[in-house]
């Protein structure tokens, strides 16, 4: 089976990187959207009071990953 990897950059924690199958078709997208949408709510929801970081302060943390 030949597998397909998704890295994506998150800024200043590193990378997350999806293994999806060989056949990717759209409903594998949905269901996959569905799901990570479903676990990212349940972690934030673990999370309690913890507050998501502002858009800008992620952008600027982007900023000084790449200059390294």
């Amino acid at each position: 089976m030949i597998t397909r990897q998704m890295t994506f950059l998150i800024p200043p924690y590193g990378t997350a990187t999806l293994t999806l199958p060989e056949l990717v078709t759209p409903e594998v997208f949905a269901r996959l959207d569905s799901v990570i949408g479903r676990v990212l709510g349940e972690s934030r929801q673990g999370l309690g009071d913890a507050v998501a970081p502002e858009p800008g302060s992620v952008e600027f943390d982007s900023w000084l990953i790449q200059r390294h």
